[in-house]
């Protein structure tokens, strides 16, 4: 047996065992790598914990998202009912499971938990949802009162919280703060703005440090601590035998160097350096002597650093070259020296710390403006709702409040998945949950993920976290560390070339402050296929690069020859796959949404019937059927706005030629377009067909502007729209669903007060289109962060040359120094703090590197580290072939370099040798070059646009026969429609959706007692006498208390991402416009379900036989439901709920 066959088993051996010991009764924290199965096991952990509680409430599982809780339950539900069957399934692992769930079962059943039929009894919660969870448990504790929403968006409101600080600059008690900050930022008042805004995104990261009491002392303190462990990382390279062998080197060249040279520090160096911030000077004076200005180690030296091509130089010279040559063999030498350049000095003047002491109160002052904002809207950030957990749970001196205490006694063990992406105030609220444990007393913290695939830094995630717990453990439990090394995911020829490749690219060492991991391997568990392994796609522009050094190329300039070929590239691998396995799942994986614009351009224009699915990708804002909805609203909003204006005469429902809008507007540019459009002398002079277009448009809009601002704005301009004939426009079911979500997205903005024009172009900015519903999910494009949990036969990782990383300078950066650097009092915490310097003040800046400088570059490294994991995700998400696309440039030396800051950078030294062969792809070689010759001969001159329009423009006929206008739900729109039982209905179906708008786990009994009220008001605006009223609303009450009590009442009020309520369709039948409500609608496991509510009264016990009767008389109203989804492609489930008895019948 070979080494790497031994080792491969030895790490399958211990894989098992950790496997294990992960179901005994203690704490841990797993690393499970990519497609090691780790689902299985925290199904199979929470599942034993099962077995030993009283109540299956003391078990609580955390994840991060509401997909990854849902798989954990389904897994947990579809376990216990494997169980039930008694079959053994075959597979070992599942075999434990279903051992377990076996004992579960037994468990259930002794104590009357009843878990196959009550699943809502497992407490599996997303960190989101827990925080809500505890927050509206303790309302006056967490400060909320009722519940508020919750904003997806924040942003305009941290903007709002902003401004609102910078108006109180004539403020009696904050104007100073505001006036000093100002001054600072040159009066800039935008970039101060976007600065704070940015911060308030954030503070639960540096709220507590401005709340604490560190001085200006224990501030440099820490940085010293920071800048000495890099000096001494340096020190250990330059040891004692190296700096004696430099004296008189440097002593030399420094004779020969005036005018403030840096080396000059080196004059009289005569006996060994301190790794102390004293000698910094000293250390860097040593950088310069060794390396070049770019960071390398010195190849030639010459007189600019004091060594002349003389005679006397020449000892020395060849000294100097022998021991850059041996420090060369010193891995992390070069990198470390280097570093020396980058430290700054850690003492910062007087006038620094009084600009971080004014930021830091602005900031307070931000955050209470952001809390007044939250509090006008009714809405607040996910920030907020965590926060505000963690007051339910310690109050300010930090001692457990009630709600702790209970929760101390109910909870018995926690499992967290995901742990890698945990986040300082998410750590904190695991402490406050396990406050009071010990390391004896039966209750366990369970934590797993792969540190390797920490791929969140901007929502807070810090790798560093999972490293320091490892260590550490949290609070009073120490965590014993498992780790998992088996892939049963991709084939071994993928699974070895990820070994290779990234063991080669991952940082050498574990890090906790620079956010760094080591590679960990894994053994590929599967068996070899034929074709199968990892495929580099060499993309080369010849064209040479003309930038030298840093001076990156920007990537709008890349040569679009080289993103056509890329795509061109794309379609034939995905071709080359169906045709050798034609039901393979493909995905294209990006790091931005962006780098898929040329290839779904490709197969928009030449590829039709090559259908995909792409999940927040394409831009709404780049549809023309919404570009042209946002020229209608800024039209009707802004009369003078000629180029809208202009627009919506241009759009497929009025259609105006060139030629008629020159004759319409070209000499007049005074007036408006809608007084060019009612000057009938100009309009005689258009064409007969652009006179009969242009009146009809005329007409509506006339029409409509005479009855603005009589009702909502979205209903206002979505009645334009279908009276300009807008729904004609609509080509494809995809352009339906566009428009609904723009109009959708106008009415949050109305409800919440903040609709404009221009507001709402920005908000479609942040939208994107619709998958396409008739493709399948055989070929999927996606970015690589969406991509994270799932897996494809074939991925394939385009735009490795596509540029990496951002430049954020938020107003004040601040590092905590880590236990890897103050090993001596892990519990003490020192904090740096650094601000922002606008460009204005470098110049008053005595040092060249500023703490700020230093911070970011921290920053930056980790950025990059991160950028690693990001691409090794990537490349996991393959099962048999991965496939990587890059293109290099040519320098004009003929050398073939990777872009800087990108993928193809980082994997360089593994694909070089491809862009050196005959196998190169050249865009001269290419179709795509004959497309772009093609392209080149179209200019400003000879373009046409071309113009897409109705045949023939009127006002739509639903607007002429409204009296024909019918209602599938009877009981809404019958004569009698204002009887009780049907207002009961009307009642019930607007709570129904808003349980299932809210969630039902924010609705309990005691909610609905406070409801009555309102209830009765509503009651009494339908002109009932009081004792009526009370009837009405007890039944109301009545039947919504059934649905909460009722299992399949939550389940189809169940929060789901497809979930509609009261979903309104309008279609033509016969002449005639219907109009169908349908009261609940989703896609469940591929699965579209439409479920009509029916309140008639009915007995608890009514036979499954008398409900089906009942149900008959429904069949044909669901039927034709059914039939407005047909053209999705889905199988369709019906069903009724009745909510008098809280039963779900299937029809």
């Amino acid at each position: 047996m070979s080494a790497d066959n031994t080792l491969s088993q030895d790490l399958l051996n211990e894989d098992s065992l950790s496997r294990e010991q992960a179901l005994a009764h203690d704490s841990f924290i797993v690393e499970a790598p990519a497609g090691a199965g780790k689902t299985e096991l925290l199904t199979q952990r929470f599942l034993k914990l099962l077995i030993s509680v009283d109540a299956p409430e003391e078990v609580i599982a955390i994840t991060f998202t509401n997909k990854a809780a849902s798989e954990m339950k389904s897994r947990i539900m579809d376990s216990l009912a494997m169980a039930a069957t008694g079959q053994l399934p075959l597979q070992a692992h599942k075999q434990i499971t279903f051992k377990l769930g076996q004992e579960v079962l037994t468990r259930s059943t002794e104590r009357n938990w009843n878990l196959l039929n009550t699943p809502s009894r497992l407490r599996i919660y997303t960190i989101d949802s827990l925080s809500a969870n505890l927050a509206r448990q303790m309302p006056l504790l967490s400060r909320f009162g009722t519940q508020p929403g919750v904003r997806d968006d924040p942003r305009p409101y941290y903007e709002e919280a902003a401004m609102r600080v910078i108006e109180h600059l004539e403020h009696e008690d904050f104007g100073a703060i505001v006036h000093d900050a100002l001054q600072y930022f040159d009066n800039d008042t935008y970039k101060l703005t976007q600065l704070l805004s940015e911060m308030l995104a954030k503070r639960d990261q540096w709220l507590p440090y401005t709340q604490s009491q560190h001085t200006a002392q224990d501030a440099e303190a820490a940085l010293s601590s920071m800048i000495s462990a890099d000096i001494q990382t340096a020190a250990d390279c330059l040891s004692l035998r190296y700096q004696e062998a430099l004296m008189p080197i440097a002593r030399f060249a420094a004779s020969n160097l005036e005018n403030n040279h840096p080396i000059l520090q080196l004059l009289d160096w005569d006996t060994p350096i301190d790794a102390e911030t004293t000698a910094l000077a000293q250390w860097q004076a040593i950088a310069d002597l060794l390396l070049t200005a770019s960071g390398t180690f010195r190849k030639r030296l010459d007189k600019n650093m004091g060594l002349p091509a003389t005679p006397e130089s020449k000892p020395y010279k060849e000294a100097l070259l022998e021991i850059i040559e041996s420090l060369n063999q010193i891995n992390g030498a070069e990198a470390a020296i280097a570093r020396l350049r980058t430290l700054p000095s850690p003492q910062q003047d007087e006038s620094t710390w009084q600009m971080i002491a004014t930021l830091a109160q602005l900031l307070h002052i931000a955050v209470g403006e952001l809390w007044l904002v939250f509090q006008a809207h009714g809405e607040v950030d996910f920030v907020e709702i965590s926060q505000r957990a963690l007051l339910a749970l310690e109050d300010v001196a930090g001692n457990a409040t009630d709600l702790a205490l209970k929760l101390d006694y109910r909870i018995q063990h926690l499992l967290v998945d995901e742990f890698q992406d945990t986040s300082p105030s998410q750590i904190k609220l695991i402490q406050a949950l396990t406050r009071g444990w010990q390391a004896d007393d039966g209750r366990t913290l369970f934590c797993v993920g792969d540190p390797m695939q920490s791929i969140y830094r901007f929502r807070k995630a810090n790798v560093g976290l999972f490293l320091r717990v490892a260590q550490q453990g949290i609070g009073n439990i120490k965590l014993k560390p498992l780790k998992l090394w088996r892939n049963n995911r991709s084939t071994p020829a993928v699974v070895e070339w990820v070994n290779h490749a990234f063991n080669l690219i991952f940082p050498s060492n574990d890090s906790i402050s620079r956010g760094a991991i080591q590679y960990r391997p894994f053994v590929a568990t599967k068996d070899s296929e034929s074709i199968a392994g990892v495929s580099v796609h060499a993309l080369l522009d010849e064209k040479p690069n003309e930038n030298h050094g840093d001076n990156e190329e920007d990537e709008a300039t890349l040569p679009t020859d080289i993103r056509q070929l890329e795509a061109d590239k794309i379609i034939e691998i995905i071709q080359q796959t169906r045709t050798y396995k034609p039901d393979a799942k493909i995905a294209v994986l990006v790091r931005a949404r962006s780098h898929l614009m040329a290839l779904v351009t490709e197969i928009r224009r030449n590829h039709p019937t090559l259908s995909f699915q792409a999940v927040e990708i394409e831009e709404l804002a780049n549809r023309q059927i919404v570009q042209d909805l946002l020229s209608l609203v800024y039209a009707l909003h802004q009369r003078a706005d000629r180029v809208h204006w202009l627009a919506i005469l241009r759009a497929p429902w009025c259609g105006l030629t060139l030629a008629d809008l020159h004759a319409l507007v070209a000499d007049d540019k005074r007036s408006t377009i809608l007084q060019l459009m009612q000057n009938e002398a100009r309009v005689s002079q258009l064409s007969e067909d652009g006179q009969k277009r242009l009146l009809h448009v005329r007409e509506v809009l006339l029409q409509a502007l005479q009855h603005q601002g009589r009702q909502s704005v979205s209903r206002w301009l979505h009645g334009v729209w279908l009276m300009l004939g807008g729904a004609d426009c609509l080509w494809d079911a995809g352009d339906v669903r566009d428009v609904q979500a723009f109009f959708a997205r106008i009415q949050v903005l109305e409800t919440t007060g903040q609709f404009s024009p221009q507001q709402l172009a920005i908000e479609v900015e942040k939208l994107y289109a619709a998958p396409d519903a008739k493709a399948d999910d055989s070929l999927q494009l996606m970015t690589i962060h969406k991509s994270k949990g799932l897996e494809f036969d074939t991925v394939i990782l385009p735009g490795l040359y596509r540029k990496t990383g951002g430049n954020e300078q938020p107003l004040l950066l601040w590092e905590e120094v880590s236990s890897d650097q103050n090993k001596q009092d892990s519990n003490t915490v020192d904090l740096v703090v650094a601000p922002f310097i606008p460009k204005g003040n470098m110049a008053q800046t005595s040092n060249p590197v500023t703490p700020y400088d230093y911070l970011k570059m921290l920053e930056k490294e980790r950025a990059t580290h991160e950028d690693v994991r990001v691409l090794y995700v990537a490349a996991t998400r393959a099962e048999r072939c991965l496939h990587l696309l890059g293109a290099a440039k040519m320098d004009t030396a003929g050398k073939i370099n990777a872009p800087k800051n990108t993928f193809l950078e980082m994997l360089w030294p593994i694909v070089q040798a491809q862009f050196n062969t005959d196998q190169v792809i050249k865009p001269s070689l290419s179709k795509s070059a004959n497309r772009a010759s093609d392209v080149a001969t179209i200019t400003l001159a000879n373009f046409k646009p071309q113009l897409i329009r109705l045949n023939n423009t009127s006002m739509p006929n639903m607007f002429f026969q409204m009296t024909t206008l019918t209602t599938s739900n009877k009981q809404l729109i019958e004569d009698d429609s204002d009887t009780l039982e049907a207002n009961v209905g009307i009642l019930t179906h607007l709570y129904l959706q808003l349980m299932a708008e809210n969630g039902t786990e924010n609705w309990s009994i005691a909610k609905l007692a406070t409801l009555s009220n309102a209830m009765r008001r509503w009651f009494k605006q339908k002109a009932y006498d009081d004792a009526t009223i009370e009837q009405a609303a007890a039944r109301v009450h009545e039947l919504l208390e059934t649905t909460l009590a009722s299992e399949q009442g939550k389940w189809v009020l169940q929060n789901r991402v497809s979930a509609t309520s009261e979903l309104a369709i309008a279609f033509h039948s016969d002449q005639t416009t219907a109009k169908k409500i349908i009261d609940r609608t989703f896609i469940e496991d591929g699965t579209r379900w439409i479920i009509d509510y029916k309140s008639v009264t009915l007995a608890k016990d009514s036979s499954e036989a008398s409900l089906q009767a009942i149900a008959a008389q429904y069949q044909t109203q669901l039927d034709d439901y059914a039939s407005l989804f047909e053209s999705e492609g889905l199988p369709i489930q019906k069903a009724i709920f009745f909510v008098s008895i809280g039963r779900l019948l299937l029809l």
